[in-house]
């Protein structure tokens, strides 16, 4: 079983929320990665902003959720810890810097377990009021029959 530990933004304007498209085309995912044994979460978080979209400040990040996730790879079991935050960027510009990312914005009723991973988060982005006051969510995420 491989552990890891995953930091992630919840980037939103206008209604719309930022996804990442996976690799294979499959799913969306929210912007960020994974983070690193020497760094925190928050360090994490800023490094994988910065590689893959070009934003350097975060600004104050709130903590939204923290996803325990169980999912299956050709590896075998993954177990995930994963923190996601609520990112306001104001009218930074977003540019991925990667070739092979691809994002996109989508309104969140748009995300579902099927298209989205984690696919329990999903329900939670798109019930998500970002002027409110956040306080921090825990889920589990079990996705074991997905590859």
């Amino acid at each position: 079983m491989l552990f890891r530990v995953t930091a992630r933004c919840i980037i939103m304007r206008d209604g719309f929320i930022l996804v990442q498209l996976s690799k294979k085309g499959d799913f969306y995912r929210l912007p960020g990665g994974r983070v690193r044994p020497e760094e925190t979460v928050l360090q994490g978080l800023q490094r994988e902003l910065r590689e893959e979209l070009g934003i350097f400040d975060i600004g104050e990040a709130k903590l939204a959720f923290i996803v325990e996730s169980f999912y299956r790879r050709r590896s075998g079991i993954v177990h995930e810890i994963g923190f996601y935050f609520l990112c306001n960027l104001g009218n930074t510009e977003i540019k991925p810097r990667e070739e092979h990312l691809r994002f996109r914005w989508v309104k969140p009723d748009e995300l579902d377990a099927d298209n989205f991973r984690p696919s329990a988060l999903a329900q939670y982005l798109r019930k998500l009021n970002i002027n409110g006051d956040i306080h921090p969510q825990y889920i589990i995420n079990v996705d074991v029959g997905r590859s």
